[in-house]
This record gives C-alpha cells, structure tokens and sequence, in this order.
C-alpha cells in the first residue's frame, strides 16, 4: 500500500512538535473568519509602524497557511490586541538612505546619476509611492526591511535610462508590473504569493526601461524569512 505524501506546509522548516490531544486548544482548526480577522490585526500593526513589509508578507502567508488557532495565535503574540493603541504611532520616521525626499505620507525619490547606488535600508514608514530613478548608473533598492505602508500597498515608479533599476521584494508579496521599455528590459523574477488574490500586500511598478533594465528579484542570498527565525526560537522555547 502506497504511503500518502507529506503534505508540504508552514512548518516544514521547524522541529517537530508533539501531537496535540484532540479538544485541546492546540487541535482546534482555524476557520476562514479567523484568519481574516488575524491578517486584519496584522495590517493594523502595520499602519502603526510594527512590522515591515517583509513581516507583513511572511505573516500574512503564515495566517493563510495556518491549520489550527494555535498557529494563529503565535503569528499575533508579539502584537497588541485589536483596538489597543499606544504612545507614540504618529511619531514619523527619520532620513532614509540615498538621495531620498518628502513627507512620511508622500512619496520618496531615489536617485542614482551617473554612479551607483545601494539601498539596503529604507526608513520610509508611512509612505506609500517611491521613485526610483537610474540615470548612466545601477539603482539597487532593497524594500524588504522598509516599514509597509498601512494599507499594505507600495507604489514604486522606475525609470531606468542607460542604467539599471533593481528592485528587490520580500517573498508572498504580490507584484503588479506595469512598465513600458524602449531599447531595455522589464524582468519579473520573483515567485507568485500564496496568500489569496487581494488580500496579500502588494507592491505595483510602473515606469519605463529606456536603454536599461528594471528587474525585481527575490533576496539571493537564502535566508530564512523573518517569521520563519521567529517560529523556530518560539517552539524552541
């Protein structure tokens, strides 16, 4: 008799735990209503600056992939419960790296002009729209650790003229790629999200690749999710 596969899953990466008795917390499956409300509690957290983008995508996709209210429940310990709020979510964020401008609410411009520039860290809480301009040089901008804007939605216009705009996007965000090209090249190479359509944070680039490329990528150096270092140390506890 052929054994049945394993079914692939949110915890495949993390040690074993015990078998929970049936009744117990534990074994009690969560139900859709219950992990909407959970992502919903998730992009709270996020308007008030709790989690960047890529928490926010790697809890959402967690919420989605979790089986039981027990799963659920450690994705949201870290956070206050729905409606509590506390000093100091107004407060704005300080100067980003690289050639940045605007409000916390507006948008950010990022320039490189004949050179290249590397952003790796992008102190951008609040803002929804970024610019990003590569002009006779490379633009690099790593979003993965921005703050997410409330809505969970990131707007990014690229506009790479003999030079390259290279974009990269934590996994389980669900990219929108509207750019034209003339002469250059518009690469989407990152992996589809999980998380049902409309309801995972999204990232939607417009622009133009004139004589250049934008790209947007992955992390490439396989590190593990910030949620998935999370899990381990929480079950190892």
């Amino acid at each position: 008799m052929r054994a049945e596969p394993e079914r692939p899953g949110l915890f495949k990466e993390a040690a074993v735990a015990p078998v929970p008795a049936p009744g117990t917390a534990a074994s009690v499956l969560a139900s859709d209503a219950e992990r909407e409300a959970l992502v919903e509690q998730l992009r709270v957290a996020t308007g008030e600056g709790r989690l960047t983008l890529e928490e926010l995508a790697d809890r959402c996709e967690a919420a989605y992939l979790a089986r039981t209210r027990e799963e659920l429940a450690v994705l949201g310990r870290d956070l206050p419960a729905t409606g509590e709020t506390s000093a100091g979510t107004d407060a704005t964020a300080g100067p980003g790296g690289g050639v940045a401008a605007g409000t916390a609410t507006g948008k950010r411009k990022f320039a490189a002009m004949v050179g290249d520039v590397t952003c790796s860290t992008l102190a951008a809480q609040g803002s929804d729209s970024l610019e990003a301009y590569a002009v006779l040089g490379d633009l690099i901008l790593d979003l993965c650790g921005m703050t997410a804007p409330s809505s969970g939605e990131l707007t990014v216009t690229a506009w790479a003229v003999f030079g390259d705009v290279r974009l990269i996007v934590p996994e389980g965000v669900q990219v929108e790629l509207a750019c034209g090209s003339v002469l250059g090249d518009v690469r989407d190479l990152t992996r589809a999200h999980t998380a049902p359509q409309g309801r995972a944070p999204r990232i939607r680039v417009g622009g133009a690749a004139i004589c250049g490329d934008i790209t947007l990528v992955h992390p490439g150096d396989h590190r593990k999710t910030s949620w998935r270092r999370w899990l381990e140390e929480a079950i190892r506890s």
